[in-house]
């Protein structure tokens, strides 16, 4: 069986955070669904594999990518998920990652970015290099809207039945909104905002060191308004989801969101930045309210609020709108197509950028 290895750097990941919802969540089920297509998928093998797919750019990432360059080579795809805007961090740290980045990326056949707004990133900074474009794909029914779970969820963080909720799911960083989610939360200090979703530095030292260099990054905790609820990490997504009236999503900067489509398939309507990824497959007034500031987003969270039939039409849109983009099915198969491209198969299934 054709050997797929999936870079994801998992010691140092694990050394570093607490928070592998990313890995924990959507790796799992791409695994299931393209080990279905005839691949076997293993994880960070120095050898004996076939084809290398490189998810998180890090030690391992280099060093396989270096080995592969003298010679030993392997067909290498590079997930292009991540750019320097990833991080919060100032224009000389941005300049080393982005270098280090770069230097992973440009040794792969082909750089396989989740938006067109990464993988024009990519053209911009690796002009000559393959790059391709494929949505993130999720299990849409494992997401899908639960009134028991939801009830449930309410339970145990004792929220009223009948109260209204806002939840963001991210972490706890000012690149995900943090900053515009607290000040939205202090007009509506009769409804309850739900943070899902925690610190990303497991390691006390890493996360001192990582506060001293990203000074924009802190946030601060004193004065938060009563009316919120921080749950940290938690692995039951569609639950709080499913207990929420709306999904506010402030991120500053995504390369696709998966956290905007896992409400999208929760059936929640949403409140989102106006960024450009987004406008990709949601459009604002039909399946989303997009703002770009603390005012847009509190009139949009009121309408729905005071409309409840269009909050539901704007959720159900939404969920429509992941089914068209995002099954994991068909992103499987289109995943499967470009291996057995790279390993000879000539299947084609997504073109160049």
């Amino acid at each position: 069986m054709t050997i797929v290895n999936y870079i994801i750097d998992d010691n140092i990941v694990n050394k570093l955070t607490t928070n592998r919802k990313w890995l924990d969540s959507y790796m799992p089920a791409m695994v299931e669904c393209v080990e279905k297509q005839g691949f076997e998928i293993v994880f960070d093998r120095d050898s004996d594999f076939d084809l290398m797919h490189i998810h998180i750019p890090m030690a391992q990432a280099y060093r396989l990518s270096t080995k592969n360059n003298n010679g030993s080579h392997k067909p290498a795809i590079f997930h292009g998920h991540m750019t320097e805007d990833t991080f919060m961090v100032g224009c000389k740290m941005k300049y080393l990652i982005r270098k280090w980045i770069k230097r992973i990326a440009q040794e792969s056949d082909i750089i396989l970015c989740p938006s067109h707004s990464s993988a024009e990133y990519y053209q911009d900074h690796l002009p000559k290099k393959d790059i391709r474009q494929l949505n993130y794909g999720i299990d849409l029914d494992r997401y899908a809207y639960s009134s028991e779970d939801g009830l449930n969820f309410r339970q145990r963080y004792r929220i009223g039945k009948d109260e209204t909720v806002v939840c963001c799911v991210g972490g706890f960083t000012q690149r995900k909104g943090v900053g515009d989610f607290l000040e939205v939360a202090r007009l509506f200090p009769k409804i309850r905002f739900l943070w899902v979703g925690g610190m990303f530095y497991k390691n006390q030292h890493v996360h001192s060191l990582y506060n001293f260099v990203v000074r924009n990054d802190n946030i601060d905790m004193k004065n938060i308004p009563e009316n919120i609820i921080f749950t940290g990490y938690t692995p039951d997504v569609k639950a709080a989801l499913s207990a929420s009236d709306i999904f506010f999503f402030p991120s500053i900067h995504e390369t696709q969101g998966l956290a905007i489509v896992e409400a999208a398939a929760n059936s929640r309507p949403i409140v989102s930045r106006d960024l450009s990824v987004f406008k990709e497959w949601l459009t604002h007034g039909c399946d989303c309210l997009m703002g770009t500031c603390v005012n847009d987003f509190a009139a949009h969270i009121q309408t729905l609020i005071e409309d409840d039939d269009f909050a539901v039409r704007l959720g159900r849109e939404a969920r429509r709108s992941a089914v068209r983009h995002h099954d994991i099915n068909r992103t499987s198969r289109s995943l499967a197509g470009i291996y057995k491209e790279l390993l000879g198969y000539h299947d084609h299934s997504c073109k160049n950028v």
